[in-house]
């Protein structure tokens, strides 16, 4: 979040000489980024960013704190100036006005104050208020509100005006929002309200303030307004965020709400607010101070030793310099024993603040990153355990681009209706409980989804893609899904052959030689209506399944507006690389001629071919190899190698061996030389 600061009014706060320049250089190394300075009416602002770890800076003050601990660290002398006004007390007031209060929950709101002002005149700020105002990116409006804002600026703290008048039987109920229920907002906005946001109704029922967030137009301080409540709270960060994320709307004081802010600085706040009452709006206290604190911070301490804060930091650094620093930021002193010291933690610093190394950041930072010296490591470098599934993935994808297909990369996320397009049950597929869209409510449980939509959404008529990425797939309730690597292709056309021929080359070029392509048996229930059923493959390394390869099913390219064929290979990258193997193995070259003949045989329908190319292998030592090489109706003809490593052979050798194949290959598969 950025926000804007006026010099002049950081200078009102921190005595120093430091010029802009060095103000925002120092403040950047060591604390918040100031992004640019830009010259306002002869003041310098400083456009600055604040990390959501550290609420406590989205002030002016906040910032001045800061630079009283880094500036003297640079030779700039800076001194802290407190807010005389937040220490003055409340008058007391008897018989004022009444105000009824009740919270329905008390972790909605820690801490709730209120006190009511009469006698308003309402009327432009001072000139040095709305020039503040304009300089940080607000527009005045009236001495009233201006007020609020210009505190929330200053301190921190947001806070709230009401019209005292407005509020229904002087009464304010604090509460969840019920569903369905609306409010009209100062901004004359009117928001359905999501159940569980904070909100404030009067002792008539209406809801007259969005807490946290925006207040309600039926209860705003306008030109006729003489009584004013002046509200100052904190909130649960986590109710007033949700909010603000089911409205798609945020204010400035939602900004700060959501982020956390500290009940202890509401008072020194609200002490503020009632001296600018009294001398920019004539007004007068006119009821006893409300304040609601059910359950106020305790001291917290933090013990740090000086050798570990050494030993983390990488430099020495005085026991004497770390107090400094420390005590430069808010941090008190309690105990010193040797190497031991214990720190109280600010009340600004409560929720940020707990461990030992959360203080050694804290000096850390103020003694400077660039003063740390930049070491190598030394000494031996351990041995690490190389992994092979970062060379394979690298092999995989090279080889891929050079068969021609191309990758391609998806989102991790799919809509309910991709996964019902290929029969995926949502209710097994993990859900996301804050999608971005509707398209990305569910982690992929497969792959190829996500292909069939690039598929539809490229209009060419040859498409050859694949992507290795996790898919997430369910498991028990106490368990993290199972993040499984897989490596899925699509051809589109009547391809089935090529994507086989893809996925034997990619098992040959892993050193995966005894697969067998099998019938279909893979047990994920949506394998079984995304493919064909009877062009369908399961590749199998002895009793391992390394996945599928397969025509898409007609119904299924249909729901992706995908005409034609498609076919899909989705194989199991971790079953791969277990059983893939980078040994080699040598044969040399053949010293006799080998004889090579072609034989056609007419199959019955149904026939496994990688069945017949096994047991022709099988009849002889001497057929070093069979393939398929044409395919016509019920007709396969296999290119049969024969080759001896010890002479040449003769016709009548390799016409017992073909005599032998041709009986083998009619008593098992009831196949006929054609």
């Amino acid at each position: 979040m950025n926000i804007l600061i006026p010099d002049s009014w950081l200078k009102e706060h921190l005595k120093t000489k430091a010029t802009p320049k060095q103000v925002a250089n120092y403040l950047t190394l060591c604390s918040q980024t100031v992004e640019k300075i830009k010259k306002v009416n002869g003041d310098s602002v400083y456009e600055t960013e604040i990390t959501t770890n550290r609420p406590d800076c989205l002030s002016v003050y906040g910032i001045a704190r800061e630079l009283n601990a880094i500036l003297p660290q640079f030779g700039i002398k800076a001194k802290l100036k407190e807010i005389a006004e937040s220490k003055k007390e409340i008058p007391q007031v008897k018989k004022g006005l009444p105000l009824k209060v009740k919270i329905n929950k008390p972790s909605l709101c820690p801490r709730f104050t209120a006190l009511i002002f009469k006698n308003i005149t309402i009327k432009p700020s001072p000139k040095i208020i709305q020039e503040r105002l304009e300089k940080s990116g607000v527009r005045p409006l009236n001495n009233v509100i201006d007020i609020s804002n210009y505190l929330m600026l200053e301190s921190g703290q947001p806070m709230h005006t009401f019209d005292y008048d407005k509020i229904k039987k002087a009464t304010m109920i604090l509460r969840e929002a019920k569903k369905g229920e609306k409010i009209v907002t100062l901004d004359k906005e009117t928001r359905t309200l999501p159940t569980g946001a904070i909100v404030i109704e009067d002792g008539t029922g209406r809801i007259i303030d969005l807490c946290g967030i925006m207040g309600g137009a039926n209860s705003e301080v306008d030109e006729k307004t003489k009584r004013v409540l002046l509200f100052v709270q904190t909130y649960d960060p986590m109710k007033i965020r949700r909010t603000c994320q089911a409205l798609a709307f945020r204010t400035e004081a939602a900004a700060r709400f959501e982020k956390g802010v500290n009940p202890e600085g509401v008072i020194p706040a609200m002490k503020k607010a009632r001296i600018m009452f009294e001398k920019n709006c004539g007004a007068k206290v006119a009821s006893e101070l409300i304040d609601i604190y059910p359950n106020p911070q305790k001291a917290k301490t933090v013990k740090l030793d000086i050798n570990q804060a050494e030993k983390l930091i990488g430099v020495k650094i005085t026991k004497q310099k770390i107090t400094n620093i420390l005590e430069s930021l808010g941090f008190s002193l309690v105990t010193d024993h040797q190497s031991l010291i214990t720190f109280s933690v600010p009340h600004w610093r409560y929720d940020d603040v707990s461990i030992p190394e959360d203080l050694i950041e804290e000096i850390a930072r103020i003694y400077g990153y660039h003063r740390l010296p930049s070491n190598l490591p030394r000494g031996k470098i351990p041995a690490v355990t190389k992994d092979s599934t970062f060379e394979w993935i690298y092999q995989i994808k090279n080889a891929f681009k050079n068969w021609g297909l191309t990758e391609v990369m998806s989102y991790s996320m799919v809509s309910q209706t991709q996964l019902e397009k290929t029969e995926i049950e949502p209710k097994e597929c993990i859900k996301i409980s804050n999608p971005l869209t509707e398209d990305l409510v569910y982690m992929r449980p497969s792959l190829i989804p996500s292909l069939l939509m690039v598929v539809s959404e490229n209009n060419q008529d040859e498409i050859t893609i694949f992507e290795l990425a996790n898919v997430y797939l369910y498991q028990k309730i106490d368990k993290l899904p199972d993040e499984a690597p897989m490596l899925t292709g699509l051809l589109t056309g009547e391809k089935f052959y090529q994507a086989k021929g893809v996925v034997e080359s990619i098992l040959a070029t892993m050193g995966i030689n005894n697969y067998q392509f099998e019938p279909y048996q893979l047990k994920r229930t949506f394998y079984g209506k995304v493919f064909h059923p009877a062009r369908t493959a399961e590749v199998m390394v002895k009793k391992d399944s390394l996945g599928v390869v397969g025509e898409i099913s007609p119904h299924v390219l249909a729901r992706f507006g995908v005409k034609g064929r498609a076919v899909v290979f989705d194989l199991d990258f971790r079953e791969l690389v277990k059983h893939a193997s980078k040994a080699k193995k040598y044969t040399p070259i053949p010293k006799y001629p080998a004889i090579v003949e072609d034989l056609a045989f007419v199959v019955p329908p149904k026939t496994l071919i990688g069945e017949m190319l096994e047991e022709i292998k099988k009849v002889s030592k001497l057929t070093v190899s069979v393939e398929l090489i044409d395919s016509y109706k019920n007709t396969r003809t296999f290119r049969i190698t024969y080759q001896s490593p010890k002479k040449t052979l003769t016709d009548k050798e390799v016409e017992k061996i073909r005599k032998k194949i041709v009986q083998k290959v009619k008593t098992k598969f009831g196949a006929k030389l054609k």
